[in-house]
């Protein structure tokens, strides 16, 4: 029989126990209501996209959150569920829930920051410990409710918006209602604990080591996103204008002018506006509203390619991305992609023709910042130019501009334009914050907004102007169909080891932003170049490129659809094997899908015959197409020379393979970027002839020492020669230009004369004898060759800019009649006739070939 005493301390423990039950009901049943309300209310994308590829176990993981909070647990469980990933309800192993924060709050009502590490991964640190055999995982997952890469305006959503400041629950629940359309829930590359706690054998020290190893990747993941602290734009150009440099040229302007120098520093102020961009959050929710219906409207998709490099990427670099630049869409294009990436989009640097009344302050809020066509002259804006860049560098903003300067007209990259390039190493020499990369970036289209623009301009046209007009002309385009956009990330090129290569001692040296070192321009010539390599590296072929390389090597672009579609699926699979091995690049269709694209974009009709129908380009057609044959004819560049070695021979020995390809690579590896150095050219060939061997073009023998053709007439020779002729047009420009220096005779023609000759020469030719394409009679290409030529030392100039060279021209002149046709050199030479009595006559071409 029970005591009185004892009988009162049962009823107490069952009181106390039916009280735990319901504060446990209650508990819950308010959890399960946040949840439902999370589950309504709530809508979240998750990145990285493919979740499969951070091979999450099925068990023994732990996910890790930033904050400790109730609302960002809720929202990671819905992400596991939807991507059948562990749930939050842990496991015997890691515990009843599966889940903690890195950052802990105090209190009741008022939530401070609590310092101390969370209990749950000092319990899965002491498990770890005890038992060497358990294999804890940590998943970090960050979870961003709105992102707001700046904080400059004073809206109600922009105070609870995503920030760096802790957020604790009232704060996160307005940020929910808020924000709950708007969330970000981004995993981490999952990490073994025992990584995290390294060769610590004490819990406290493990404990510590893994809370600071978390926290630093979570501020890395931040950063990534919603990028760093911005101050507000006037804010910014104050500071500006107290910097060292910026004063100084005040100081030199007022004394150079007369000028006072409260009226010289508003004038600085003036440039500073008229350059800055002024971030705003509510824009950029604006233009992804808007940009997500006109890609809906204009394209059949957006397809990525490599992207998710640039996550990991982020959260421990300065990013300067480095597109080509095709369209007015490119910067439009990559700024969304960035952003459903998760990531912060970048500042971007555009020509101040884009300044337009309306337009001007949209793209301003959008990110960017202007920049003039020249500094020339002016080195009051040039100081203030230099101290924004490298603010915003040193701050760690991501920033987005075009080397190459301008939109390409041709399809092929334009030669690197120095002054950005320049200001940013200069800038991060200054103030090397953080390590610097360069993100290269392809754009493909199948179709161009801007397409009879540029066949326009570059048929002599006036380069129109940007005008509002202008802009609400290009609003028809809304009712026209694009295609598909290709954007492929190419491998990004780090700064550091570049410098590390030309100035060992970079880092103990002191820098200025009003002293460039006398060695910068070298580093940034090898940057130019290396990032354009890099990024035709990254090409992506679709349908309307494969179609423009096969029929515009054609002499009136048509083929029987039948040997179109043999020799686009021989273009595949060239493709797919070294040395590009490019098949996660190429179209998923064959060859008569990538046909029934073509069509469909309207590029080529259709001419229905009972014996076969054939496809074939109009006149207008085929000039935008050169356009699309430019993009990629790079990737069959190394191909296409070893086919035009075959169009006087049947068998060739590898060593003249390689005499005869080595004698153009240095001006084709300039002018089409691409990746191979001298060294490295000869495994290229061999590997391209292998490639060749294997699509039944070529066959070897003795050894590989000796590689031929098959007979003139087969259906493999037929479609090498369609091959040889893709990079013909190339080829008879180099052979126009040697020609005319023959026959001028060294030291007669100069520079500007033989570029006006080949340029009117060449444009003969096209009308004469091929499709007259302004692609084929570009100034600029003409220019770069003999620049080439000069650096290989096969052309020199003197003071009154006359062009000298010596015998080993004419044996340039004699290996190319290896390569031309005998038909295509009497072409040649029919037009060379024409040229002005005063240059003296070419020796006689009636000889055979050697």
């Amino acid at each position: 029989m029970l005591v009185p005493s004892a009988l009162h301390t049962a009823e107490a423990v069952c009181r106390e126990g039916d009280a735990l039950r319901w504060f446990n009901w209650i508990a819950d049943l308010g959890l399960a209501t946040i949840r439902g309300l999370v589950n309504l209310w709530v809508r979240f994308d998750v990145a990285p996209g493919d979740l499969k590829r951070l091979h999450i176990p099925e068990s023994g993981v732990c996910y890790v959150l930033e904050n400790d909070l109730v609302l960002d647990a809720l929202v990671l469980d819905a992400a596991c569920r939807r991507h059948e990933l562990p749930r939050l309800t842990g496991s015997s192993l890691v515990g009843r829930r599966a889940v903690f924060g890195v950052r802990r709050f105090r209190g009741v009502f008022i939530r401070r920051p609590d310092p101390s590490p969370s209990r749950r991964l000092q319990r899965l640190v002491e498990t770890a410990l005890a038992d060497p055999g358990i294999e804890i995982t940590l998943v970090p997952v960050a979870v961003f409710w709105g992102r707001a890469p700046a904080r400059e305006h004073s809206w109600l959503k922009l105070l609870f918006a995503e920030q760096w400041a802790l957020a604790g629950r009232t704060r996160g629940a307005l940020a929910a209602l808020l924000h709950g359309r708007n969330v970000l829930v981004q995993f981490g590359e999952p990490v073994a604990l025992r990584t995290l706690m390294d060769i610590q054998t004490r819990q406290e020290l493990a404990v510590r080591r893994a809370s600071r190893l978390l926290r630093r990747h979570f501020r890395g993941a931040r950063a990534a996103v919603i990028g760093p602290d911005l101050s507000h734009r006037r804010s910014l150009i104050a500071q500006l204008l107290t910097t060292a440099p910026v004063r100084q040229a005040i100081a030199d302007e007022a004394a150079a002018t007369g000028q006072s120098p409260g009226r010289v520093r508003e004038q600085a102020r003036r440039y500073g506006m008229e350059i800055a961009a002024d971030y705003s959050y509510p824009a950029i929710l604006m233009f992804e509203k808007l940009m997500t219906w006109m890609w809906t409207r204009l394209y059949d998709g957006i397809a990525l390619h490599q992207i998710e490099q640039l996550g990991e990427l982020a959260r421990e670099h300065e990013l300067v991305y480095v597109p080509c630049h095709r369209s007015h869409i490119d910067y439009m294009i990559l700024s969304y992609v960035v952003y459903k990436q998760g990531l912060a989009i970048p500042y971007i640097a555009a020509g101040i023709n884009l300044n337009l009344p309306l337009l001007g302050p949209l793209l301003r809020r959008g990110g960017a910042f202007f920049i003039r066509r020249s500094f020339s002259g002016n080195a009051l804006y040039t100081a203030v130019f230099r101290g924004y860049l490298a603010a915003m560098l040193s701050r760690g903003h991501p920033i987005e501009y075009f080397i190459e300067g301008t939109r390409s007209r041709t399809g092929r990259l334009l030669p690197h334009r120095t002054g950005m390039l320049s200001m940013t190493v200069h800038s991060y020499l200054c103030q090397p914050v953080r390590p610097l990369a360069f993100v290269p970036v392809y754009f493909g289209y199948e179709k161009l907004v801007e397409g009879q623009t540029y066949i326009g301009e570059l048929s002599g046209q006036g380069k129109k102007k940007e005008s509002i007009g202008g802009l609400l002309r290009s609003v028809r385009t809304l009712r026209e169909h694009f295609g598909h956009v290709q954007v492929s990330i190419g491998e990004p090129l780090h700064l550091s080891p570049v410098l590390d290569a030309h100035r060992p001692d970079w880092r103990g040296e002191e820098h200025q932003l009003d002293t460039r070192p006398a060695w910068l321009g070298e580093v940034v010539d090898e940057l130019g170049r290396e990032i354009l390599v890099r990024i035709n590296s990254a090409a992506v072929v679709n349908p309307v490129n494969l179609v423009a390389l096969v029929l515009l090597a054609m002499p009136k672009q048509a083929m029987v659809e039948r040997d179109l579609a043999a020799q686009i699926s021989m273009y595949l699979q060239l493709l797919k094997r070294k040395p590009w091995a490019m098949e996660s690049r190429l179209p998923d269709m064959d060859a008569r899908q990538v046909i029934h694209t073509a069509e469909t974009l309207k590029v080529v009709q259709r001419h229905k015959h009972d014996l076969g129908d054939v496809i074939y380009m109009d006149e207008r057609r085929a000039l935008l197409a050169t356009y699309f044959r430019n993009n990629v004819q790079h990737l069959l560049a190394l191909h296409g020379m070893v086919a035009c070695c075959y169009m006087n021979h049947r068998s060739l020995g590898l060593r003249r393979i390689r005499r005869l390809i080595a004698l153009t690579y240095p001006y084709v590896s300039r002018e089409l970027r691409l990746p191979w150095s001298r060294r490295e050219l000869r495994q290229a060939l061999n590997d391209t002839l292998a490639a060749m061997a294997s699509a039944g073009l070529l066959r070897p023998g003795r050894g590989k020492r000796i590689w031929s053709r098959a007979r003139a007439g087969s259906n493999s020779t037929a479609q090498l020669m369609v091959l040889g002729q893709s990079m013909m047009p190339t080829l008879q420009r180099y052979y126009l230009v040697v020609a005319l220096l023959l026959q001028g005779g060294s030291g007669k023609l100069r520079r500007s004369e033989l570029l006006d000759l080949s340029q009117q020469v060449a444009e003969r030719l096209s009308l004469v004898f091929e499709l007259h394409s302004p692609d084929f009679f570009d100034r600029a290409v003409f220019s770069a060759f003999i620049d080439g030529m000069r650096r290989e030392g096969v052309l020199s100039i003197d003071g009154e800019q006359r062009l000298h060279f010596d015998d080993r021209l004419r044996e340039v002149d004699e290996d190319a009649r290896q390569v031309l046709g005998a038909q295509i050199r009497q072409s040649l030479q029919q037009v060379l006739s024409l040229v002005p009595e005063q240059v003296s006559p070419h020796p006689s071409d009636d000889r055979a070939d050697a």
